[in-house]
């Protein structure tokens, strides 16, 4: 991702120093709502509110940088036999569960701050209404939080109580998911310094070591100076 940043920095660095004279900055409000695959952890909906930064390097290219935040917990519950301890060594189903214990699983995720850096290029056509194609990187943090209870345990074992098997576990930890982005805007004029803009974007990368995939649909709302 540093490598990425440092190509999009210097993409867009030379032009910015060409044109600082003829640069025409913006901010904007933006709201969106995002659903998909974060690792282990639920993907449901979760809506967020920001604000974005850009400058105009030409009349159809832009840098943004958009700082967010989520505003959602999303939770999910499930229950099966996670350790076991046949006296022997087996791959055997029926063994795992003979000799297994069961818990139930209650993970939550709530969404936190998050960041994007985008190139943006648009149309120039005569109008009102032009179209547009961003790519770049995101990135938020997620503070997930998994309870452990202990609800079987096979007699056929013999644990003490204190067992870190038999005991619960409550754990939360603030975890990063990071990706490239890209997606699709249409950017309407509604007067000389305001644009309108809804957009589409998916970001594929990791949460930790699992997948993260973000299909995002938003509307932003842009001011130029």
């Amino acid at each position: 991702m540093r490598t990425l940043i440092a190509i999009i920095v210097g993409l867009v660095g030379a032009p910015v120093a060409a044109q600082t004279t003829q640069s025409r900055f913006y901010v904007g409000a933006t709201t969106a709502v995002d659903t998909g695959e974060r690792g282990n952890v639920p993907s449901g909906a979760v809506p967020s509110a920001g604000m974005l930064f850009g400058v105009r390097l030409t009349g159809g290219w832009s840098a943004e940088a958009e700082f967010e935040h989520g505003f959602r917990t999303t939770s999910t519950s499930s229950e099966s036999f996670w350790v076991s301890y046949p006296p022997a060594p087996t791959t055997s189903r029926e063994d795992f569960e003979h000799y297994g214990v069961k818990a139930r699983f209650d993970r939550s995720q709530e969404a936190g701050p998050g960041w994007s850096a985008h190139v943006v290029w648009r149309t120039r056509e005569p109008g009102r209404v032009n179209a547009g194609f961003l790519a770049g990187v995101s990135s938020r943090f997620y503070d997930t939080r998994v309870v452990r209870t202990t609800t079987f345990v096979s007699p056929l074992i013999d644990l003490p109580p204190t067992h870190p098997s038999i005991l619960g576990e409550d754990e939360t930890r603030r975890l990063n998911a990071s990706g490239l982005t890209g997606g699709v805007a249409v950017f309407v004029r509604a007067s000389r310094r305001v644009t309108i803009a809804p957009e589409i974007r998916l970001t594929r990368g990791f949460i930790t070591d699992d997948p993260y995939t973000v299909f995002k649909i938003g509307l932003r709302t842009i001011l130029s100076f």
